[in-house]
């Protein structure tokens, strides 16, 4: 995981023009935790930084330090540096955003790539990870308690609190050194997991009535019409970890949940997969991306029923590309 020579450093050292650091549309755990820590580290250095993001800081996340600095974008600015965190390319901010210079920070396998200054590595357990390796790279004195509750949000979300096949060695260790530096695991787990509405879970109920199983039991799905948002009062950041349901099914390979976006005539599709079943080679081909076991997609479609089809066409290709049988 380490690296000797970071060359995003040595850019983010000489630069003196502006920097903008953003994150995908729909920011989970990880995007925002490693921008803000990026942000904050930046700004300790004295760089002219901002950090924004198409959509607004869901409740999940409201408790990262500083979160209220995001800016909305589009904001009609042009910067001289453009680093978008935790995302296959720029088209994943969902907006348009004036840079000079483009720069991935990324964990994802593929997506675009812009130059030597990008630091990708399909290897690392999460992007806030790699945030960490430049901060440890330039200055690691830097971080202080907020730095280190940003990074270690991202650490621990995307690694589902050290319970996914990403979690190793390199993780605990790093996890270590974060709470060394002030993280608090108990606050930010109870921030991020703890405070759901009841109209979420009246949402959630609506949710499980949708859940189906194809293949033999091997894929389970559910469905997120924009109907139950407006019935249960929710909001789609209310759909986040839903499609964990039916991983957790005994027998479910794939897992995945279908939500509804009628503003874009289009469907979200999380995937999770256990262990067998590269999800992430199901969501490139419908035009996404992410890891081996947790990507997505959208999918454009006249009717759900189209965009099912087209979803388990691509799920059974994957099974029987790498053989999975009951």
């Amino acid at each position: 995981m380490k690296r000797e020579t970071v060359p995003i450093v040595e850019l983010l050292k000489e630069t003196k023009g502006s920097v903008l650091i953003l994150t995908h549309e729909n920011p989970d755990g990880d995007a925002l935790g490693s921008a803000m820590a990026l942000y904050l580290f930046l700004k300790k250095k004295g760089k002219d930084v901002t950090v924004g993001c198409k959509d607004h800081v869901p409740h999940f996340l409201d408790f990262i330090p500083h979160v209220e600095d995001v800016v909305s974008l589009p904001d009609g600015k042009f910067y001289d540096i453009g680093i978008i965190v935790d995302s296959a390319g720029f088209y994943r901010a969902g907006t348009e955003v004036k840079v000079a210079k483009r720069i991935r920070i990324d964990h994802h396998v593929g997506g675009e790539f812009y130059g030597r200054y990008d630091y990708i590595d399909p290897n690392a357990p999460a992007t806030a990870s790699l945030v960490y390796e430049i901060i440890r790279a330039w200055d690691e004195t830097a971080i202080d308690k907020d730095i280190a509750t940003c990074i270690y949000v991202g650490l621990a979300t995307d690694t589902g609190f050290f319970r996914y096949s990403n979690t190793n060695e390199y993780t605990f260790d790093l996890a270590k050194k974060l709470v060394h530096y002030g993280a608090d695991p108990h606050y930010v787990y109870m921030m991020f997991s703890e405070r759901e509405s009841v109209n979420k879970m009246k949402l959630i109920s609506k949710v499980l009535d949708t859940l189906t199983l194809y293949e033999d039991g091997l894929v389970a799905g559910i469905t997120i019409y924009d109907r139950f948002f407006k019935e249960t009062g929710t909001t789609y950041d209310d759909s986040e970890g839903l499609v964990n349901y039916p991983r957790s099914i005994e027998g479910v390979e794939v897992a995945f949940a279908m939500i509804e976006k009628p503003e874009e005539g289009s469907w979200k599709v999380s995937l999770r997969s256990k262990a067998r079943v590269d999800v992430s080679k199901i969501a490139e081909r419908l035009g996404g991306g992410g890891h081996k076991y947790a990507s997505g997609c959208k999918i454009k479609a006249s009717s759900y029923e189209e965009a099912l089809r087209k979803l388990l066409e691509e799920v059974r290709k994957q099974i029987q590309l790498q053989k999975i049988h009951s």
